[in-house]
This record gives C-alpha cells, structure tokens and sequence, in this order.
C-alpha cells in the first residue's frame, strides 16, 4: 500500500467494487469500508448487496446491475457520476467448469464480456480522472489458472491470462503519474463459488479475507500479488520449473474436482 499520505488521501473518497454480493467482493466491501472509504457495491442481485451495505460503517450506494452487459455497465457510469472515485477493484467473474466443446456460445461470450469486457470499459472510465487528479487505485483480480492452459477451465483461464496481462501493462504506463494498479492472483479460495462447485478443499486454499490483506500490502509497491505461501510455491513452480505441457496436465487434473 502506498506510504504516503493516509488511505482516505490517497484512494479516496469513493471505492468502486464490481461483484461485491459475496466472497472476495464483500471482502473488499468490509475492508475498504473499515479504511475509511465510501463505497459503490456492484453485482446483479440486489439482495445480498444490501445486506451487506447495512453492515458497513460508512456511506454506501448499491447498483444491481449485470456488467457482462453494457447497459449495465452504463447503469454503473451513470450512478457514480458526479463522485470521485479514487480506487476501483474488479472483481465480478464467470468460472464455469467443463468441457470447451460442450459450452454454450452464448455462455462463452458472456464470460468474455464479464471477466474481460467489463474490467477493460471499466479502467478506461475511472481511469483518466485518477490520472488527472495524480492519486488512485486500481486492482484487477486475476487467478492462478491464467498461467498456463488449465483444461476443464480453458476459457476461464484465458480471460484471467488477459486480467493479468492487462493490469501489468496499466501498472507500466501509470505508476510514475500517482496511480496504483495491481493484479492479485490467488488460487483457490473459500468462497461460496468454490463451495457450490467443489465438495472438498484443494490444498493451500485461502480465505478472502487473506486474499484482501495481500493485495493492500501489495498495492503501491508491485505490480502483481499471489495470497498465501503455498500458492506462492506453486505459482513459481508452475510458472518457472515445470514443463509447460505438466504444468498443463497438472491443472487438468485439479479442475477434474469441480463440477
């Protein structure tokens, strides 16, 4: 996290969270809002967003919009207009599991549209006043599938390899103008996603709130973060000392545990 200043100064006073109903989004509702920071709370159901607002400390606006879509991306614009937001985290996301050929076109084209097409329209919005203002924040949340092709989740992993890629380049081309951008990768993480897909525990499995803590310790001073310290061993092993084609057969086989 960036030293100078305090938090309020620096990614304040607005916070714009996209998927916020559950998981790592509410996650980052809560700790956002314990710093001090007003919140926009995005996802498509009403219900749990409000919920969640009720519980927080500070001013919150909720938007129940469906971003895999424009209108509800515009619905986002037109509620935030007139507020500064100094800090957006995109963390709204499709992971369905299963064979590529079996997949609906329809459903493939939303995923792209949420977990790539969202984040891209997103950051190119809130973007240019945080340059203009010199100060702010942006966290894209990626996944440890987006290192290599993960079979079982091909589709997935290819629009997290684009997250990933995407809030490197950011962090390039806006880090000396005052803006913070990073990439938070986890594996898996106790979320009620990975409960509803999974009826067991994969190892080195990390709670969103662990998750949370490692991308503030790491916004303002690297470009990407990986929560927890098994996850951290597997991503360099992955990504560095295994042979593509094992680190490929190595994440078809942990994908084979989601349904």
């Amino acid at each position: 996290m960036h030293s100078g200043g305090g938090f309020t100064d620096r990614y304040g006073p607005w916070a714009l969270v996209a998927g916020a109903s559950e998981g790592i989004g509410a996650a980052w509702a809560r700790a956002l809002a314990a710093r001090g920071l007003n919140l926009f709370l995005v996802a498509r159901r009403a219900e749990p967003l409000a919920a969640l607002a009720g519980e927080l400390p500070t001013r919150t606006v909720t938007v129940a919009a469906d971003l895999s879509t424009l209108d509800g991306l515009e619905a986002v614009y037109a509620a935030t207009a007139g507020h500064d937001i100094g800090l957006l985290v995109a963390n709204a996301a499709l992971s369905p599991a299963g064979s590529f050929v079996d997949a609906e076109p329809a459903a493939l084209q939303r995923m792209l549209d949420l977990n790539c097409r969202a984040p891209l329209l997103l950051a190119r919005h809130y973007l240019p006043a945080m340059v203009g203002r010199g100060r702010g924040g942006l966290i894209i949340m990626a996944s440890l599938a987006g290192q290599q092709g993960s079979p079982g989740l091909a589709t997935y992993a290819a629009t997290k390899a684009f997250d990933t890629v995407l809030a490197e380049g950011l962090w390039g081309e806006l880090r000396r103008g005052g803006v913070d951008v990073l990439t938070c990768t986890p594996g898996a993480v106790q979320t009620p996603g990975l409960a509803r897909a999974s009826s067991t525990r994969p190892p080195g499995t990390v709670d969103p709130d662990t998750v949370v803590a490692a991308a503030l310790r790491a916004l303002g001073r690297r470009p990407r973060t990986v929560p927890g310290r098994l996850m951290q061993v597997s991503s360099v092993v992955m990504s560095r000392l295994l042979p593509r084609r094992t680190a490929i057969n190595a994440m078809g086989r942990a994908s084979r545990n989601l349904s």
